[in-house]
């Protein structure tokens, strides 16, 4: 299910509460929260704490917060608004909502002129998924945060998302746990998802006919929405066996089968930060990396080790993962005062060092930070962008043509 967002702004309170006693009893109401204002001082402020993190899906105000507004930037935020008139001011009929008329026929046009979120891209020939590993020789660099926060700007520029961990430990339960419980969209099947597509992969390569099968359900009984990440996501499984055993086969024939279903335009993956087969499998089908490091001397190290035994034991690979990564120090702060291992490397981009997450209770907080989404924001457009120019180049597609959402 999803919530579309809406704003209104009245200085008439007794009309807001009238409209949001209507939305409270009504049935539609489960699919749409209002959030009133009265004064413009008030509504300026909380659409300017909007900025850079989930906008509303329509804005309904009257003419004088409404003018405001649009004269002060809301017209180029791509946010749908509608002026709430009461039927003399000249205004394109379209964007016109006539104040006083049926609760029922208000709520309707409401619900007809929301920005309704992208969940899947449509599908043509000849279009394919990008798919990106967050990925590190170090465990603690922060790539379940740094893969989550990609995940939720793709999302939010309107890209259809998939966030797949494939950790061993999984730290993503308390942000998905809490996210699907809220929005109240966990699925009877969610814990098996994953399960029972890596199953259904397997059967599908010793019996012939099985594999139409499962490629004609696409991942719709598999996987879960979660709305605060504005992505789908597989819920973790509970079995660590079951990633134990996955091998490099495994995973690239799951990667395959996540691009080929042709229901996503980004794949996110989050991997442990080792040599194992699902490691490899990820280092084997990831069209882009964002390898993370850390401006530590131990990290710089580590890297230096990883790239050192790749180089030796698996040179194709080790050429073709250096030309697919973008090397991003995480947790910087002001400056990077480590050697980086390797005379040949430079750093592509950094995100920030968040004190506050030292001291993390609350799972949503690690997801609200403006600054960090803000160089997160500029990290995907990159990636993106030579995303679609690598595959323009290899001529695989004509794809992704959304550079004008990451204008930053």
């Amino acid at each position: 299910m999803i919530v579309l967002k809406v704003v209104l702004v009245s200085k008439d309170r007794d009309y807001i509460s009238a409209w949001l006693d209507y939305v409270q009893g009504n049935s539609a109401g489960l699919h749409v929260r209002f959030t009133a204002f009265s004064q413009e001082d008030s509504f300026r402020d909380h659409m300017k704490e909007q900025e850079g993190r989930e906008l509303p899906d329509l804005v309904i105000a009257e003419p004088e917060f409404l003018n405001d507004w649009l004269n002060n930037g809301g017209e180029v935020s791509g946010v749908p608004w509608l002026m709430l008139s009461e039927g003399m001011e000249e205004v394109d009929e379209a964007k016109r909502l006539m104040k006083y008329q049926p609760l029922p026929a208000l709520l309707d046009a409401v619900m007809h002129a929301c920005r309704q979120p992208r969940r899947k891209k449509v599908h043509h020939p000849g279009q394919e998924t990008l798919s990106i590993g967050v990925v590190s020789a170090s465990g603690g660099s922060g790539k379940t945060a740094v893969a989550l926060h990609m995940a939720k700007q793709l999302g939010l520029a309107g890209y259809a998302v998939l966030y797949l961990n494939l950790e061993t430990l999984d730290s993503t339960l308390p942000f998905l746990e809490k996210g699907l419980t809220r929005s109240g969209q966990r699925h009877p099947d969610a814990e098996t998802g994953l399960s029972r597509l890596l199953y259904d992969l397997k059967v599908g390569r010793k019996e012939s006919g099985k594999q139409l099968q499962v490629q004609s359900k696409g991942v719709d009984g598999y996987v879960v929405r979660h709305e605060a990440l504005k992505s789908d996501v597989f819920w973790p499984l509970s079995n660590r066996k079951e990633l134990l055993q996955m091998t490099r086969e495994d995973t690239s024939n799951l990667l395959r089968y996540l691009t080929d279903c042709g229901q996503y335009d980004v794949l996110i993956l989050d991997g442990d930060s080792g040599w194992d087969g699902r490691s490899e499998g990820v280092l084997d089908a990831a069209d882009a990396f964002v390898w993370l490091v850390e401006d530590d001397i131990s990290a710089m190290h580590r890297w230096g080790q990883w790239l050192q035994h790749a180089e030796r034991t698996k040179p194709d690979l080790y050429e073709s993962m250096l030309d697919r990564s973008r090397f991003v120090v995480n947790k910087y702060r002001d400056n990077v005062v480590n050697v980086l291992p390797r005379p040949d490397l430079h750093l592509d981009a950094v995100l920030p060092y968040i004190p506050s997450w030292k001291q993390l209770s609350q799972e949503e907080v690690m997801l609200s930070s403006p600054i960090f989404q803000r160089e997160v924001k500029r990290l995907c457009a990159m990636l993106v962008q030579d995303g679609e120019e690598e595959l323009k180049q290899t001529g695989r597609i004509q794809k992704l043509q959304k550079q004008d959402r990451w204008a930053l």
